[in-house]
């Protein structure tokens, strides 16, 4: 049944392009829908008229009566001097008011004068408000509470929403709505500001939903795990696809293949009517009207300009010697406490370092110390002679906001020098999308997917050796993160990158620095989901290990039965890991 759709809408910001052209959505009370396309393509504009928020220019939105929408806002407000705990809680509104009516009914029950029709209608009404209590968690909820705030990763539930971050409030926020359970979930960038190990937790959980789901993401395992549908927005139209990425990507390039087929036929057909139109000298009145017709149909029908792919090559810089980057010993404390757990680890040529933990957990920190912006509080850095370091910095700090693009990346010059060849800016910024008069827009007045790639082109120009990204994938979408990685997997040099996102760092690492945020750090050979599973495996061990203590505590209770189970499972695991397939 459907529940909300959008038909005919359009939408468009300016004269020179339409966003949304007639298009129509249809969700149903069990779909799991995934929206994508490229940055600036319409993907919040298009959720925001599923929310009502948003007006077409023309076209209507038809809802379902009643229809409870849950919206992820993507910098929520709170009052200041409320807890987590009261802001989460929250997402159980009516709770109060559904126990206080429970008790009205139990008294009225407990009344002498109770008629026998009237109890029949009150035994209907406790059915029903014990049975809206129990989908809003039942009597106790705390546990619920506690087990949600846990798992988005927010550390204190009695901290005042005051004193929050940005991303710990948008984490409130998110736990907040799942408590909720709404009809409809409608989710714009869910996994902003959470670490590789909360995104895990959300995956499993929005897996488990039975709420049907918008999704906005450029997480591609979020996107394989948890729709089952995928509508692209490409060039103002709506295309779907059945199933999640892996078959998108398959579908995609069979109807662009398809694209490129009929375009490939309109030429031909237009070749050999040119060559009929020219070949009599009667006049045009004496050809075939339906021809002629059919000709300037063809003529008229060309096919809107295919966004552009990033095609980025990352230059590997001067010559990298043996000796990269040494870390001993470092650690790093503000105040009385530790930031920066303890690090041993050597850098290598080739190694791409991915870095993972939670916020504040001492990422940025340790990239800092690493460049020598910061001093350890323990430890050395011994860096190469030969390393030359080439950063991004999460926080845009290296971005004018008062300049164009092109006085960002060239100064008041026409050319930059790009792996030792002088190029013209504006062929080199057409290579990062920036097209026509795009070039000459204030930094600004940038998307943050925009000044994403005019980092990228920074990054390109300062040539380093050993490159050092604290979440580059910020705001990127699908196209820029697939060249990047793909630039990053054939780079010749080292890099150490912080990122949250796991198929990123699945394509891109050799090793996995684990900061736990609880002053442990783990060096992994292999990628985060490899990681994500040996540490799995760990809790899992040490469950089973506590479970024959148990029983030896309390004889009465049955025999563990987890340690048969392991034992088949380690017996009969045959397929290789993520690093040794990618290794092999």
């Amino acid at each position: 049944m459907a529940l909300l759709a959008l038909r005919g809408v359009a939408k468009a910001y300016d004269a020179e392009r339409r966003l949304l052209d007639h298009v129509d959505l249809v969700v149903r009370d069990d779909d799991r829908i995934g929206l994508i396309g490229p940055n600036g393509s319409g993907k919040s504009t298009l959720l925001g008229m599923l929310l009502g928020e948003v007006v077409p220019d023309e076209g209507e939105r038809v809802v379902r009566r009643g229809l409870r929408v849950g919206h992820l806002e993507q910098e929520p407000r709170f009052a200041g001097d409320l807890s987590v705990r009261e802001i989460v809680r929250g997402g159980l509104a009516g709770r109060d008011a559904l126990l206080a009516d429970i008790e009205r009914v139990h008294r009225d029950l407990a009344s002498p004068d109770l008629e026998a029709d009237d109890l029949e209608a009150l035994l209907r009404r406790q059915d029903r408000l014990q049975t809206r209590l129990d989908e809003l968690g039942g009597h106790d909820v705390e546990h619920l509470v506690e087990a949600t705030i846990d798992g988005v990763g927010l550390a204190d539930p009695e901290a005042l929403c005051g004193t929050l971050s940005g991303g710990e409030a948008r984490r409130a926020a998110l736990a907040r709505l799942l408590l909720s359970e709404p009809d409809l979930f409608l989710l714009d960038e869910p996994t902003n500001h959470l670490d590789a190990f909360v995104i895990a937790w959300l995956e499993d959980h929005l897996a488990k939903l039975a709420a049907p789901l918008v999704l906005v993401t450029h997480d591609r395992y979020l996107l394989d795990r948890t729709v089952d549908r995928i509508v692209e927005i490409d060039r103002g139209k709506l295309h779907e696809y059945d199933g999640g990425y892996a078959s998108y990507l398959e579908q995609r390039t069979q109807r662009l293949a398809a694209e490129a087929e009929h375009e490939r036929v309109r030429l031909s057909f237009l070749r050999r009517e040119v060559e009929w139109v020219r070949r009599s000298p009667m006049a045009r009145t004496g050809k075939s009207k339906s021809r002629l017709q059919r000709f300037d149909e063809a003529q008229n029908a060309v096919p809107t300009r295919l966004e552009a792919d990033l095609d980025l090559v990352i230059p590997k810089g001067p010559r990298l010697g043996t000796k990269v980057v040494k870390i001993s010993g470092v650690s790093h404390a503000y105040e009385g406490r530790t930031v920066l757990p303890r690090i041993d680890l050597e850098l290598t040529g080739g190694m791409r370092l991915g870095v993972v933990g939670p916020n504040g957990a001492g990422k940025s920190t340790l990239l800092r110390i690493l460049l020598g912006e910061l001093a350890p509080t323990t430890g050395t850095v011994d860096v190469g002679e030969t390393v030359r370091f080439a950063a991004i910095d999460q926080r845009r700090s290296d971005l004018d906001p008062t300049k164009t693009v092109t006085q960002e990346i060239a100064g008041s010059s026409d050319r930059v020098q790009v792996a030792g060849r002088t190029v013209h800016v504006a062929s080199f910024l057409d290579g990062f999308l920036f097209p026509g008069a795009r070039k000459n827009t204030l930094v600004a007045k940038l998307s943050g997917g925009e000044k994403g790639r005019v980092l990228l082109a920074k990054l390109l120009l300062e040539g380093g050796n050993v490159l050092v990204l604290d979440e580059p994938t910020n705001d990127l979408d699908l196209g820029t993160l697939r060249a990047l990685e793909e630039a990053l997997a054939a780079f010749e040099g080292a890099a150490v990158v912080v990122s949250h996102d796991r198929w990123f760092l699945d394509r891109v690492a050799t090793h996995v620095l684990h900061l736990d945020g609880e002053g442990g750090a783990r060096l992994h050979t292999g990628d985060v989901s490899s990681l994500l599973e040996m540490m799995e495996a760990e809790r899992e061990e040490r469950a089973a290990a506590r479970a024959p203590r148990a029983s030896a505590k309390d004889p009465a209770s049955p025999p563990a039965a987890s340690a048969p189970r392991t034992k088949a499972k380690d017996e009969g695991r045959t397929r290789l890991s993520n690093w040794e397939a990618k290794e092999l």
